[in-house]
């Protein structure tokens, strides 16, 4: 009877490496997920080095859009994003009349600020696995928290 039981269980250990692994779970480091999350990784990086060029002159800009009263007639306006979260993110926002699109780097637990046109724009984030999606019309200075609580 031992000698059965034993026979058993190797034959099925035997027969699981026979299993097509097509199906199963676990996910090598260069499965879609994976590879999508280090595209984002790269594409948060080159868009920080990108954003830090005019920094100052962004920043002192973002500033008078917030400090003084909105026109009507500007074309432009300021967007803050503070990113509480523990993970890098990019803020995604595409605009529905005005075919502009940004991609907002904040890195994660501080803030991040942009001149933007004014319009209609659908906003998408990925806030460490959690999506975040919103429609607004930003017509005056947009001021904007992210979190994954």
């Amino acid at each position: 009877m031992k000698g059965l039981y034993l026979l058993l269980s190797f034959l099925f250990l035997m027969s699981c490496d026979m299993i097509p692994t097509g199906n199963s779970i676990y996910r090598p480091t260069n499965s879609p997920t994976s590879s999508s999350s280090s595209n984002e990784n790269r594409e948060f990086s080159d868009l920080l080095e990108k954003d830090q060029i005019n920094k100052k002159y962004v920043t002192a800009e973002v500033l008078t859009y917030l400090l003084n009263d909105s026109d009507p007639q500007e074309k432009n306006t300021a967007a803050v994003i503070e990113n509480t979260s523990n993970c890098n993110i990019i803020v995604r926002l595409v605009g529905v009349q005005n075919n502009q699109i940004y991609n907002l780097p904040i890195s994660r637990n501080s803030k991040n600020q942009f001149v933007i046109l004014k319009g209609n724009y659908t906003l998408k984030s990925n806030i460490c696995g959690a999506k975040y999606y919103s429609q607004k019309n930003i017509v005056e200075p947009l001021i904007l928290k992210l979190s994954n609580n």
